[in-house]
């Protein structure tokens, strides 16, 4: 015995819109679409060995978590973030693997304390990060953007 020919065509009919549906679910966002926001790491285009940082995909997260602290011509590094009260810092923290800022903070008093290395300095907000980091030969940063910051006065690389 056949099912109905009405029940068939509403079956195929929901197998290809829930086809339909799934491919829009993982479908990429239109040019025109917003973007989400993602972190880069930006450097004074001034530094020496901003060529080694640029081609090396783990240098910059080495940078943020305090095992490089020199540049390849032995001056230090100067790191700048966002501040924990930005609320950036919990975002990069779990970016880089951990569990927030406080523990983002902890790791670094951690390497200050042990002589390892200077703890980054804190500003209030990516753009003032972007404003220190153009403005001091040497320093990096990491900020996060979505699109709207003017970045030609430093190298980025994406974290």
């Amino acid at each position: 015995m056949r099912p109905f020919p009405c029940f068939q065509l509403t079956t195929w009919t929901l197998c290809v819109l829930s086809l339909a549906f799934v491919g829009l679910a993982f479908a990429e966002p239109e040019a025109g679409a917003g973007t989400q926001p993602y972190w880069v790491m930006i450097t004074h285009r001034a530094a020496v060995a901003t060529e080694a940082m640029a081609s090396d995909d783990t240098a910059a997260r080495s940078v943020l978590m305090g095992r490089r602290v020199r540049w390849q011509d032995g001056s230090n590094i100067k790191l700048v973030l966002p501040s924990k009260a930005s609320g950036e810092l919990d975002d990069l923290s779990q970016v880089l693997g951990l569990r927030d800022a406080a523990s983002f903070q902890r790791h670094w008093l951690k390497l200050a304390f042990s002589g390892r290395g200077d703890p980054p300095k804190f500003l209030t907000s990516s753009e003032e990060v972007l404003r220190y980091v153009r403005s001091t030969p040497g320093a990096t940063g990491a900020i996060k953007v979505d699109g709207t910051l003017n970045l030609d006065v430093v190298d980025v690389r994406r974290l």
